[in-house]
């Protein structure tokens, strides 16, 4: 690496690399602006840069407002910034990034950059710059330019050695989303080939290219949470709020090892905001936000607080947020009016335990209210190039109900403790984390759902409870060392010890003048007993930059799966015969040991400032989940409580499974002018599952040949058990935008789109994959004036005819949603107004599964148990308004 006299290149030169891996990275998401300061010197723009090193906020700085900065990266190493936030002209952004540092900047006379250099040193004060002594320029590219008139913002794409590159895409336009959403997951929409299962009102599960849920490496401020349900119902995106999101960075097709293991699909990392501080001299600094919103469909409404107050070295902050919503409202009516605990058309009154069954209108989605709240504190302290920041989460959901599953949530408590470090050396960067998660969850009925015994509907049960505690624990170790100027090698290791039980109350029926007789009684019964699965992992990598044209990244981790569980038992020790399955499941060897491998190689060509081309392939290696191995009761009332799927059907464990393994290849085509203002980029990908743990129906020696499993039928809910098979899938995403117009009278015109496809099989049975998003495309028209930013959207889907067989998966028809949106800053205010599904259009969800929202929901397939062959519907029109104030 060349240098000159004492002044050295080599930030420029890394400023370099980001520039071709950020251009890859941001794809069609970013747009650039005229690269000359000349007019961010008097328009104005939203920043958000925290504290922190000098370097990387400027850094940050170039990317956001589209700017060329020049400055010795050698004087400004050890500085810090307190950051800058809000709405500013370049020049006061720099005022307020620089207060306190002892530097100064200036414009070059032709408006092409902006010199950053010292003051003069007498007086400690900003001079202009005659009076400052200006340092050799070193410049320092955009990584991804955005302002007024670009693309929603993707994130900060300066080079962070601690960040491998690969096929990431970074999400931290949150405000614009979290208007219409309590449901982090769904923040992932705007994402190429991302989807969510339908879940609960904040409990959504991502899916990445056909891939979902423990098949994706989800981490939450880094902590790998595994759900804690029988039902899934508590999956690692639902512990975090929109609101309290500050960045998601999300890996698709080929996953850098480091981003992640145990796993066979992408990586979803979301962080919180970064921690502020003070300015240097500044003695305290304070600051807040508040936000509330309110959406017609179903009633939700909600709010959000934060405040800070920071010295130079220390800051604290709190974060909470509150939210609920009634059941939503389809476009249209899909059944009968009615009481809640009937299936149509039945009209026999019911009353449960006293209370007057709640009725439901024909286009009511039965059990999709909730109330949720979280509440976060943090602490953070740095000292010169060091950072520790420790928080405490606390979550609390009184309920949250599922239109797609036979039990409700009725108690989730969650607490966690987060440590984590990050150290700037000379040699690269240093991060560590040590964290621990308890959760207690309970499930039951909700007000629309319950349990009859008996053909004639006379008896009531008084609920199912069914109870989990676990407790998650574990420690990362990462470094980033900078071999030479070309090559950074990535060490790291970290360690996940969960320790999982559920269990069972009993729950006696009670007849009609109140005697008591057997069902789930008279004991407790055992689902999983201190169930352990526990990670041991290593990975090394290596990304070099060997010209302007080639980069590779080259990687391997080791991850050591130990899982075992305690004996169990049912309902009635009494009836634990030899002949029942629990004794021959306590009878069995139950401790595995899974050494699985990973391994990554990515290669990227970037011929020309607009274009690149990315292509890879992975071996990604996943264990079964404790339910997949350990769920062994074949009882129709046991087996219908276990599945996360939202199927209806009935789930049985298998002992004998074995690890998944992907072989993924991919490649990335990205072009795009020289400006950013118009891009293209199209992503195709194919794998291959080798022990695909898929299902098939529950085998007459397993769940026994009772008419009540359906092991056979064509329509209606059946009994499966979970067994390896193999699977491929394949697919590709394209995305594009086009700057249209730009200083128009009406301000600036932007045309984003994407579309995705996927296709999976089972190749072993020849019949699709369970869940596979059909064809979908987005499309959206934005408009930017001033304070004003409004879009409206369309979302186009195809109908799901490719459906999984074994399940009696239902299909859904194609359909096409509009909606509106408008907001408006003005200084530290911002307003969201909008509405969604403008046209009040019935559809089904495609990933919604089936539909058993009320009634009786755990009777299996008598009468009066929910009917097979309904989806789930999608809300109808709702009117949304939210506003934000910062303080």
């Amino acid at each position: 690496m060349a240098e000159t006299g004492k002044y050295s290149k080599r930030r420029g030169k890394r400023a370099a690399t980001a520039t071709a891996i950020g251009f890859f990275i941001a794809g069609p998401s970013a747009l650039a602006i005229d690269s000359s300061p000349a007019k961010a010197h008097i328009a104005t723009q939203a920043y958000q840069i925290p504290a922190g090193p000098v370097p990387d906020a400027l850094n940050r700085l170039a990317d956001e407002s589209g700017s060329q900065l020049l400055y010795d990266a050698a004087l400004t190493r050890h500085m810090k910034t307190a950051g800058v936030s809000g709405k500013h002209t370049l020049d006061t952004a720099l005022h307020e990034l620089l207060a306190g540092t002892g530097l100064t900047y200036k414009v070059d006379a032709g408006r092409q950059s902006v010199s950053i250099m010292l003051a003069q040193a007498a007086t400690q004060t900003q001079s202009d710059a005659s009076g400052a002594h200006a340092l050799p320029p070193i410049e320092i590219q955009a990584a991804q330019r955005r302002a007024a008139t670009s693309a929603p913002a993707q994130g900060d794409h300066s080079r962070d050695i601690s960040q491998p590159a690969g096929a990431a895409a970074v999400v931290d336009n949150v405000a614009v989303q979290r208007a219409t959403t309590n449901d982090t997951a769904s923040l992932l929409r705007d994402i190429p080939g991302a989807s969510v299962f339908t879940a609960g009102g904040v409990s959504g599960m991502p899916v990445l290219d056909g891939l979902a849920d423990d098949r994706l490496h989800v981490t939450v401020s880094g902590i790998p949470i595994i759900a804690a349900c029988a039902n899934h119902m508590n999956p690692p995106l639902s512990y975090i709020d929109p609101s309290h999101v500050g960045k998601i960075t999300v890996y698709t097709g080929v996953v850098p090892v480091s981003a992640g293991g145990d796993s066979i699909g992408g990586a979803i990392q979301v962080d919180p905001p970064a921690p502020v501080f003070a300015a240097p001299g500044q003695m305290l600094l304070t600051k807040g936000e508040a936000g509330t919103y309110y959406r017609s469909n179903g009633s939700a409404l909600g709010g959000n607080l934060s405040a800070t107050a920071a010295t130079e070295n220390f800051s604290i902050t709190y974060n909470g947020s509150f939210a609920q919503s009634q059941n939503y409202r389809a476009g249209a009516n899909f059944h009968l009016f009615g009481p809640a605990f009937l299936t149509p058309p039945s009209t026999f009154p019911i009353t449960r335990l006293g209370n007057l069954t709640p009725w439901l209108a024909g286009n009511e989605v039965g059990s999709t209210d909730y109330q949720s709240q979280n509440h976060d504190i943090s602490l953070a302290f740095r000292h010169e190039n060091h950072l520790v920041t420790a928080d405490v989460a606390f979550q609390h959901i009184p309920y949250q109900d599922y239109p797609n599953q036979r039990m409700d949530m009725t108690e989730n408590r969650s607490i966690q403790g987060n440590v984590r470090y990050n150290g700037e050396f000379d040699w690269g960067k240093l991060d560590g984390q040590v964290y621990h998660q308890t959760v207690r969850h309970i499930m039951d009925f909700g007000e629309d759902k319950q349990y009859f015994y008996g053909s004639l509907r006379t008896v009531v049960a008084p609920g199912m409870p069914m109870d989990t505690k676990a407790e998650n624990t574990g420690a990362k170790l990462t470094s980033s060392i900078n071999i030479s100027d070309k090559h950074v090698l990535r060490l790291g290791g970290e360690f996940q010890l969960y320790r999982y039980w559920e269990w069972w109350p009993p729950s006696p029926v009670v007849l009609p003048k109140g005697w008591a007789m057997g069902g789930m009684a008279p004991d407790t019964f055992i689902n999983i007993n201190n169930g352990q699965r526990d990670r041991f992992d290593l990975f090394g990598e290596v990304e070099s930059r060997w010209n302007s044209e080639w980069t590779t990244l080259v990687g391997v981790r080791s991850d050591v799966v130990v899982m075992n569980a305690g004996p169990v038992h049912g309902y009635n020790k009494a009836y634990d015969t030899p002949l029942y399955p629990v004794t021959n499941f306590n009878n069995a060897d139950r401790g595995y040991t899974d050494p699985n491998w990973n391994a990554t190689a990515l290669a990227t060509y970037t011929p020309s400032p607009t274009q690149s081309y990315t292509f890879g392939y992975s071996m990604k290696t996943r264990s079964p989940n404790l339910y997949e191995r350990y769920t062994w009761s074949n009882s129709l009332m046991a087996m219908e409580m276990i599945g996360w799927f939202g199927d209806g059907n009935f789930y049985i464990g298998n002992l004998g499974l074995q690890p998944e393994t992907a072989h993924t290849a991919s490649f990335t085509a990205d072009w795009h002018s020289v400006d950013n203002s118009l891009g293209l980029k199209f992503t195709p990908y194919f794998t291959y599952v080798s022990n695909y743990i898929d299902v098939q129906r529950c085998p007459p020696w397993v769940c026994g040949t009772s008419a009540m499993n359906n092991l056979t039928g064509t329509t209606g809910f059946v009994s499966l058990q979970f067994i390896n098979q193999n699977a491929r899938l394949f697919g590709g995403d394209l995305s594009g935008h086009a700057l249209l117009a730009k200083d128009t009278p009406f301000g600036d015109f932007l045309a984003k789109g994407t579309l995705s496809y996927v296709n999976g099989q089972n190749t072993v049975t020849g019949g699709n994959l369970y869940q596979m998003m059909p064809v979908n495309s987005k499309l959206s028209l934005e408009q930017k004036w001033g304070g004003w930013t409004n879009a409206i959207e369309g979302q186009f889907v195809g109908a799901k005819k490719n459906v999984d067989q074994v399940r009696n998966e239902v299909k859904t028809g194609g359909y096409a949603l509009f909606n509106l949106r408008t907001s408006y800053e003005w200084n530290n205010v911002r307003i969201d107004l909008g509405i969604e599904n403008l046209f009040n259009t019935f559809y089904y969800l495609p990933l919604g599964g089936a539909y058993v929202g009320y009634g009786a929901t755990m009777s299996g397939p008598l009468p009066i148990a929910p009917p097979w062959g309904i989806a789930v519907p999608g809300m109808g029109r709702s009117f949304y308004v939210a506003t934000n104030v910062k303080f």
